[in-house]
């Protein structure tokens, strides 16, 4: 929902461009007919409903396509880009910048904020609207059937058009004969154009864009010019005889109670004072400025509807800006004493050309350049950065550049860059390992699920030799039900971070797994189908954590939710070097020495750590091989609990800093601890009873 509430703020920021043209365009076109500015309007609907657009040498849009691209909670650096520097210069020095080592970006926080008000508001129009609705629906039960499609109300009201599939025609009782004929005349003509369609259309998409003041001032334009309009071509078939007439009829009309009012399905007489002057001051136009304006009119809503011709780019083009924006970072740095004075692209090569993914095709290239310093001596080779006779490479930390272009309209779009350096999800050298590195880029951008293949999983849940619980998405990539082979498609460590798996194989993941599933169907590896053993596979042999099977815990028909909570992670130990820090202790951390919590009913523990039950003291024993401690973190929103040693042996909460009194008076004996962490930070600590 967050993408579509972009969209919609990309589409109102164009349109309000576009609305701010056509109130231009209205007043020099204001001796023309008022079709025509009635006509404008459909450029300011298709901008406000097409999310999409054509290109044009003739635009008259100065914009960007995306001014607020979808993607700006993604990058490092939200901006919109509109086109208009006075415009770009404003707007982006409210937006929020990124916070390092925030688990959440601000600027995704604000648009989750604006998408709820954003829905919130619109939900109130619609239902502002259907409420008017229905009470007119109730009014209109007493209207009396005169002919045709044409009914008659109670004196007081004001003549309006109702329904849309099959729309009425209501008269207020008592006017006069000459009156009727101008009225019917007017509100056929409504009918004819299907105005009774485009005003609720008009006001749907209000709806939808109710924040943008200039899209409220737009309606009350085009309903103004469409009235008028309407009025014009009434006294263009009846002749100008009749402007005095049907000037006083409508002002002996404006005295009347307005029923309609606030519902989009009916419309009747409105701006009364701006139509008797238009009646009055109409000329019938002539045939050649009816033809200008016509031709004038239809020139500028293409060029309104059209975007401007973007410079088509290639991905050398795409690789040189690249190139230029890690200059840019390298001349930037702080403290940077060096110039780069010269650059080229040494290497760039189509790797992988992937058409599962998005529907269309994706493509990585490799790059490789170089940089030429003015003094190589004052560069600081740091994070993998490497030099080649006086050039920087393109080596960094994190691996070689990977640029991923997308081709949904047939031409490259650049979508980014990836890294394979740290090999956490994939191995940049094969098929397969750049497959698991788009995947998780693209999953990163929303533009993609979190699954790599749909249906039921399984998620397992094991301890880590660590203390902490992890756990393991399997999934059924070829085939579903009892015949199918299970894989693990992704793993989660304690801390929340997501791993994911790349098959052992050369070429394509689902390829790989297929071989497998027809083997499993010629009666060879049978395991596979059976989920506890591919767990247990995987995690003793991929991990290499020595996990017996009866501690992997499945839990059967899980979705992609399921896997995504991070499991809570156990810990047991001594705690030492506790810290608070601000207000009322807003963080804590400590030192954790974990230890072993043995009792006489771990018979095959006490058994391989030749530990004779009979010889435990108070019926528990403490194994404590290590002494390196671990390291916590807590916020104030976890809850520390001891023994009430002095009172009644109960738990009572208290403070990380008085814990930390508590541990500081504790000469005799060291208290133990049990420690409950989720996503990489405590959320209880207690203190645990020893006889």
């Amino acid at each position: 929902m967050d993408v579509i509430f972009l969209k919609i703020i990309d589409m109102s920021i164009t349109a309000s461009y576009v609305i701010l043209f056509v109130m231009v365009i209205r007043l020099m076109l204001r001796r023309a007919p008022k079709v025509f500015s009635y006509a404008l309007w459909a450029a300011v609907l298709f901008r406000l409903v097409v999310p999409f657009s054509f290109e044009s040498v003739f635009s008259l849009v100065p914009l960007e396509a995306a001014p607020a691209p979808v993607n700006i909670a993604h990058v490092g650096n939200s901006q919109i880009q509109s086109g208009i520097a006075v415009v770009d210069q404003t707007v982006n020095r409210f937006l929020p910048a990124p916070e390092v080592g925030a688990s959440v970006d601000p600027m995704q926080l604000w648009i989750s904020l604006g998408t709820s008000i954003w829905l919130a508001g619109m939900a109130t129009l619609l239902i502002y609207s259907l409420i008017t609705s229905l009470r007119l629906c109730r009014k209109l039960k007493s209207a009396t059937h005169m002919a045709g499609h044409i009914y008659e109300l109670a004196a007081g009201s004001t003549p309006f058009v109702f329904g849309i599939r099959k729309p009425k025609i209501y008269l207020p009782s008592g006017i006069s004969e000459s009156e009727r004929s101008y009225i019917l005349a007017h509100e056929q003509t409504h009918i004819n154009r299907f105005d009774h369609i485009l005003k609720p259309l008009a006001f749907l998409v209000l709806c939808v864009h109710w924040f943008n003041p200039l899209v409220w001032v737009a309606f009350f334009l085009m309903s103004g010019d469409m009235e008028m309009s309407c009025d014009e071509s009434v006294l263009g078939r009846m002749g100008g005889k009749i402007k005095k007439d049907y000037s006083s009829s409508l002002l002996s009309l404006a005295a009347g109670r307005r029923i309609v009012g606030g519902c989009p399905l009916a419309f009747g007489e409105e701006n009364i004072k701006g139509r008797i002057r238009n009646i009055l001051h109409y000329r019938k136009p002539a045939f050649w400025v009816v033809i200008a304006a016509a031709v004038a009119v239809a020139a500028i809503s293409v060029g309104l509807m059209s975007n401007p011709q973007r410079e088509k780019l290639t991905v050398e083009n795409y690789a040189n800006q690249f190139v230029e924006d890690q200059i840019s970072m390298y001349e930037d740095a702080g403290g940077a004493e060096f110039k780069i004075v010269e650059s080229k692209i040494t290497k760039l090569e189509r790797l992988d050309n992937f058409d599962g993914m998005l529907g269309y095709p994706v493509e990585i290239w490799s790059l490789e350049y170089r940089l030429k310093p003015d003094d190589i001596s004052k560069v600081m080779m740091a994070g993998g950065m490497n030099e080649i006779d006086g050039w920087i490479t393109e080596d960094s930390s994190m691996g070689k550049p990977l640029l991923i272009f997308s081709y949904k309209n047939k031409e490259p779009s650049y979508l980014g860059c990836i890294y394979g350096g740290d090999g956490m999800n994939g191995n940049p050298d094969t098929v397969s390992g750049r497959e698991t590195l788009l995947r998780a880029f693209l999953e990163s951008r929303n533009l993609l699920p979190g699954e790599t293949y749909k249906g039921e999983h399984i998620v397992v849940k094991f301890p880590l030799s660590t203390g902490e619980t992890a756990q393991l998405l399997l999934s059924q990539p070829v085939k579903k039900g009892d015949t199918g082979i299970w894989c693990v498609e992704r793993w989660m460590d304690g801390n929340g971070t997501v791993y994911y798996d790349t098959p052992d194989t050369e070429g394509l993941a689902l390829d790989y797994y297929k071989t497998l599933q027809e083997q499993h169907e010629s009666g060879g590896e049978a395991w596979l189908s059976d989920p506890l053993q591919v767990a247990a596979a995987y995690v003793n042999k991929v991990l290499g954590q020595n996990v017996p099977q009866e501690k992997l815990e499945l839990q059967y028909n899980a979705s992609i939710s399921d896997f995504e909570k991070t499991p809570e992670s156990e810990y047991i130990g001594f705690v030492s070097e506790l810290k608070a820090s601000g207000n009322e202790a807003e963080r804590f951390s400590f030192h954790l020495d974990s230890v072993e919590w043995l009792t006489l009913e771990d018979t095959e523990r006490l058994k391989e750590l030749n530990v004779n039950p009979n010889d435990l003291p108070n019926g528990f024993y403490i194994h404590n091989p290590d002494t390196y401690p671990q390291f916590f973190q807590g916020t104030a929103g976890a809850q520390i609990r001891i023994i009430d040693w002095a009172g009644d042996m109960s738990y009572k909460e208290v403070t990380p800093e008085e814990l930390k009194s508590y541990l500081d008076n504790i000469i005799e004996y060291a208290p133990l601890f049990r420690v409950v962490t989720k996503d990489g930070y405590v959320q209880s600590l207690e203190e645990q009873y020893r006889p």
